[in-house]
Parts: C-alpha cells; sequence; structure tokens
C-alpha cells in the first residue's frame, strides 16, 4: 500500500531559510527519485486556519516513507525547515 508524507506549514519565521531548504530539498527528492504529489499552494482551506503551504510526496509503501523521513540526509534538511517553519509532517497509508 502506498504511503504519503504530508507536510504543512502554518507560518514561516524565516523567508530567506526556507527557500535555501526548498532548493536544497527539491535537489534531495530528485535524487531519491521521489516527486512532489501536491502543493506547495493550497488551493482552498475547508476547515481551521489557513496554513502558508503544504505539500505531499507519496512513496511505495510507509516503510519507504519512514525510511526517506528518517535518513541521515533528510534530518540535515528538516532542521532548516524546523528552524524556519512551523510546520507538521505526517504519514498516511493510501492507494
Amino acid at each position: 500500500m502506498a504511503a504519503y508524507v504530508i507536510i504543512v506549514t502554518q507560518t514561516v519565521s524565516d523567508p530567506a531559510l526556507l527557500n535555501q531548504y526548498k532548493e536544497q530539498a527539491r535537489e534531495h527528492l530528485r535524487a531519491q527519485g521521489i516527486s512532489f504529489t501536491a502543493g506547495p499552494v493550497v488551493a482552498e482551506t475547508l476547515e481551521g486556519t489557513a496554513p502558508h503551504g503544504a505539500v505531499v510526496l507519496k512513496f511505495g509503501d510507509l516503510k519507504q516513507a519512514q525510511d526517506w523521513y528518517r535518513s541521515d540526509d533528510y534530518q540535515k534538511l528538516l532542521e532548516m525547515r524546523l528552524s524556519a517553519t512551523s510546520s507538521t509532517a505526517i504519514i498516511v497509508e493510501g492507494p
């Protein structure tokens, strides 16, 4: 079963660092063969407070998504995102 990593950015405290993260994350994802399924623009907020942005990444299965998120390479990038934003990341399984 496929797994999706969903990252929702609520607020941005350091736009320059976030842009640096985005550039490096794009390169990292491309090198891993991972593409965006959706995002980063939120088309409509149906409930709650509108986020700054969100992305959805598709993986072959739960283990692949977990391994990617916990990889040393992504953990270096994650520090940048967490320093630049207030965000939430989750993994959901689906078709």
